[in-house]
């Protein structure tokens, strides 16, 4: 008799789709193969992985779909940073959708994966049920691209993302010993120090002394954080560090897409989040008039979500 798998993510099913432009997308196929399908889109440095207890959740009543993008995990990871950017990544997302013979779905995202699923809503309108961001207000493209010597005075707490923007310094960084970031990052907000920087973060990750890096917090399990060091043990970090590399390539691609988005959509902020804070939310209604937005806080939900939705939403308010 077989033994049970030592974790509920072990139950599932790794498989793998061709999406075009030699590209192949590892994903995850979870819950009735008729109901409405829900794609999951991670950030960085996120998986499909970030996703397990929504999975585990969703897929009681949706098709929950949750792919590595291109270069994360075991997805193809183009080896320049010309392989990558939003135009590309929606279209694996469309490619996906193809693949499994699913006409539309719901989107839903996370930091990186957020800024993709609004994008998703303009190269694939027609593709896209309802679109949900989590942490990742929707900015659209403006008349300019904005370099990051442009963009880190006027919000600083982006400053890190310069330094991703050099995607081969980035790796090599990171890549020393993945075991140290994912310690440092992955962990309760109130088990950051005041004066927390991921700038800093990043930049120390391997000279640093302090304990952060080597002593994790119980936010994860020890397997957990092993499935993420693993994973990018094996892939590096040259192709996530890439989507940062991509600002004027993105510009191009984008800069003739309508800036409205007309779906039904949700913004959920986190009101402590010290890098997509949700006051940058405030200009949503105007290019996405069939938006809810909502922010969340442990102890102080509903407090939060009635002031947010008076301010930020173009629906009704929660």
């Amino acid at each position: 008799m077989a033994s049970p798998p030592a974790n509920f993510w072990d139950e599932w099913e790794h498989r793998y789709a061709p999406v075009g432009n030699d590209i192949t997308l590892h994903y995850i196929d979870v819950g009735p193969r008729d109901a409405t399908p829900v794609v999951l889109v991670h950030g960085w440095p996120d998986l499909w992985f970030g996703w397990r207890y929504q999975i585990q959740a969703l897929s009681k009543t949706y098709r929950v779909i949750a792919p590595d993008l291109r270069g994360f995990g075991r997805s193809s990871a183009p080896a320049t940073v010309g392989g990558y950017g939003t135009k590309k990544v929606t279209g694996d997302l469309a490619g996906l959708l193809d693949f499994l013979n699913i006409p539309r779905a719901v989107f839903v995202g996370h930091d990186w994966g957020g800024a993709i699923i609004w994008r998703q809503c303009l190269f694939y309108p027609e593709r896209v049920i309802a679109a949900c961001g989590i942490c990742t207000p929707y900015f659209p493209q403006g008349n300019v691209c904005v370099d990051y010597d442009t963009l880190v005075p006027a919000i600083p707490q982006f400053s890190y993302m310069k330094l991703l923007g050099d995607s081969e310094r980035a790796a090599k960084l990171l890549g020393e010993d993945p075991r140290r970031i994912f310690t440092a990052m992955y962990r309760k907000y109130d088990e950051f120090a005041a004066d927390f920087e991921f700038l800093k973060m990043v930049e120390n990750v391997n000279a640093s002394a302090d304990p952060v890096y080597t002593q994790p917090s119980d936010l994860l399990s020890k397997a957990e954080l092993g499935y993420y060091v693993a994973e990018y043990s094996r892939s590096g970090f040259f192709g996530s560090c890439s989507f940062y590399s991509r600002r004027q390539q993105d510009f191009e691609d984008e800069k003739d897409l309508p800036r409205v988005i007309e779906h039904d959509a949700l913004y959920v902020g986190a009101v402590d989040d010290p890098i997509l804070k949700p006051e940058l939310a405030a200009g949503m209604p105007r290019v996405m008039p069939k938006s809810w937005c909502t922010a969340e806080a442990t102890g102080c939900c509903g407090r939060r979500r009635t002031r947010l939705s008076t301010s930020c939403s173009a629906g009704s308010s929660s």
